[in-house]
């Protein structure tokens, strides 16, 4: 905490004080405290339990390579539906179709390609049928600095 910041008391208790702070911090460290979220989970994982891990919410470090739109020859995938092609996670050279929601197509849309970004998504299935990419929809993607 820094000197001079404001502490609201809430309780005291045998010399200790329980205090709130209200502050700002950069979006990209604050994580999602829902203890489903996997961070210790691969691509390589996805794939190897396509469907034991479909529904399963990960926090991954990608670098975004393209925004596409999906053609027929995308099965797991709707026509014309938003996704990136990414690699990832973190050091893993893995392909990966993120598929962007309506409310995500801008922020999505501004991300530069092949910069790195965190993103929270939803496993839609670990392999897909065609090439056996992992189709993940993403819930929150955050550009890194």
């Amino acid at each position: 905490v820094a000197p001079g910041a404001t502490l609201v008391p809430l309780a005291r208790e045998r010399g200790w004080v329980r205090v709130r702070l209200e502050g700002w911090v950069p979006e990209r460290d604050v994580a999602l405290s829902d203890t489903s979220v996997r961070t210790g989970v691969s691509a390589a994982d996805l794939r190897a339990d396509p469907v034991g891990s479909r529904g399963k919410t990960v926090r991954w470090s990608v670098q975004v390579l393209a925004t596409q739109k999906a053609d027929v020859l995308r099965r797991d995938l709707a026509p014309d539906e938003t996704y990136l092609l990414a690699r990832g996670p973190s050091e893993e050279n893995a392909l990966l179709y993120l598929v962007v929601p309506a409310s995500l197509i801008a922020t999505a849309k501004a991300i530069p390609e092949l910069s790195q970004a965190m993103i929270t998504a939803r496993v839609r299935t670990g392999r897909s049928d065609l090439i056996g990419v992992p189709i993940l929809d993403l819930v929150t993607i955050t550009p890194k600095q």
